[in-house]
């Protein structure tokens, strides 16, 4: 499937099966088969401040470390569920205007590495950040750890 296909197919998705993700004012959704960037709307996740809710950025880059995975392993054959298991969030400057939020994930080797133990085992952890960069500065850094289970091994 091409990347922009695979776009479409997850923002569906999305919309679908996490309605919260209706109104967070969605834009501008990127892969390049490794990294998932997308934008949200101020306007829809503001707090009574006028910068980005908190809430709204914890949201907003858990559903993006979860997307980078669970794009990730759309290639294999085997299907799987990626679930969250830890995060840290450091919130270092206010957001005060519409944010995209950019995964930095390992580095191939480890990739690759998670990958391997997943076919293996049917269960491996991932460990990644999500950014949201306003001009040039890191505002919010969320560092999360996700496990990708064998559908069946859990359900």
């Amino acid at each position: 499937m091409d990347t922009k296909a695979q776009i479409e197919q997850f923002q569906q998705f999305i919309h679908q099966q996490i309605p919260l993700t209706n109104h967070m004012g969605f834009a501008g959704i990127d892969y390049d088969g490794r990294d998932l960037a997308f934008e949200l709307a101020l306007d829809a996740n503001h707090n009574d401040k006028g910068t980005a809710f908190a809430g709204a950025l914890s949201a907003g880059a858990n559903l993006c470390g979860w997307g980078a995975i669970t794009l990730l392993l759309q290639s294999e054959q085997q299907p799987y569920d990626v679930v969250i298991r830890d995060s840290r969030l450091e919130y270092i400057l206010p957001v005060t205007r519409d944010f995209r939020l950019q995964t930095r994930m390992p580095d191939s080797e480890q990739l690759q590495a998670f990958v391997e133990r997943l076919r293996e085992r049917g269960k491996a952890r991932c460990d990644l950040e999500v950014e949201v960069i306003e001009a040039g500065n890191c505002c919010f850094r969320f560092s999360g750890s996700y496990v990708a289970l064998r559908k069946k091994d859990w359900r």
